[in-house]
């Protein structure tokens, strides 16, 4: 396993800015960030000129960072179709973009569901949009995760089961973000014991409370058990990417950049990676 960071946390620096930082703090991977955010835009996204990737991947190859992922959030089930298939076309964009900074892989979420859709159709919506989005990112040699989030209609570990069961043969792989199970009173290692042979990314993010009245604090400040978690994907042979995934600002807690960077940087080393 090895250490990185996903751009969001430093969501006022460029992402040149934030190749920077992320290595002079000892990180040995990034993770791009092509979701928008209330609080952060996004760093990278199919719109980007092609003059600004090739200077993001000159910085990054300078660096000497592997792009660990290309997060390519959006909403997938609004109630309009048009909407639907500009989100799947979105996704489709980041397959590429994946491809053009060295990496091969892409997640994605369902995002929540709208009150005048059923739960019925919204998972019939999202799980055609993963069989065509994986169709399409296998075609560049990408793979697809899918990330359970906290309030979305695809929250939990048996919504992975369910499509594994309702598609397949299509090989989407789990993003792994323990704090989104743990804030719904679950336990994360559930998901490792249960789909580790999908797990195709880490998020390192921690979580109090309990959705909706939850946090996500700096690692260590919340209820998770890191060090049997990370133990836990050592035993099943994980040996990709623990991303740290800063969002605590949001929640009020005021760590200054180069501390978001440092601290997180310190928590993995305790943990070996």
């Amino acid at each position: 396993m090895y250490a990185a960071f996903h751009t969001v946390g430093l969501p006022k620096r460029t992402l040149a800015e934030v190749v920077g930082a992320v290595k002079r703090a000892g990180y040995a991977g990034i993770e791009l960030n092509a979701e928008t955010l209330p609080w952060a835009d996004a760093h990278i996204t199919p719109d980007t000129s092609p003059q600004e990737r090739a200077g993001v991947l000159k910085a990054i190859r300078a660096a000497d960072l592997k792009v660990a992922a290309v997060g390519a959030h959006i909403p997938m089930l609004h109630p309009d179709a048009q909407r639907r298939r500009d989100a799947i076309d979105f996704v489709k964009g980041c397959s590429q973009l994946a491809v053009e900074m060295e990496t091969r892989y892409i997640h994605i979420l369902s995002g929540p569901l709208a009150t005048s859709t059923s739960e019925d159709t919204g998972w019939r919506w999202f799980a055609d949009a993963v069989a065509e989005v994986v169709e399409h990112a296998s075609s560049l040699d990408v793979d697809v995760g899918i990330e359970a989030i906290a309030g979305h209609l695809f929250h939990r570990a048996d919504d992975y089961a369910q499509l594994v069961a309702d598609l397949p043969g299509v090989p989407f792989k789990v993003n792994f973000d323990p704090s989104q199970i743990a804030v719904q009173g679950a336990n994360p290692l559930e998901i490792v014991n249960r789909f580790g042979d999908r797990i195709a990314h880490v998020h390192m993010k921690d979580g109090a409370g309990h959705f909706p009245d939850f946090s996500f604090p700096p690692l260590g400040n919340g209820g998770i058990d890191f060090e049997a978690l990370v133990a836990a994907l050592r035993e099943i042979g994980y040996d990709g990417a623990l991303s740290v995934e800063y969002e605590a600002q949001v929640y009020g807690f005021e760590l200054s950049e180069q501390q978001i960077l440092d601290e997180s940087r310190a928590f993995l080393a305790r943990l070996d990676v």
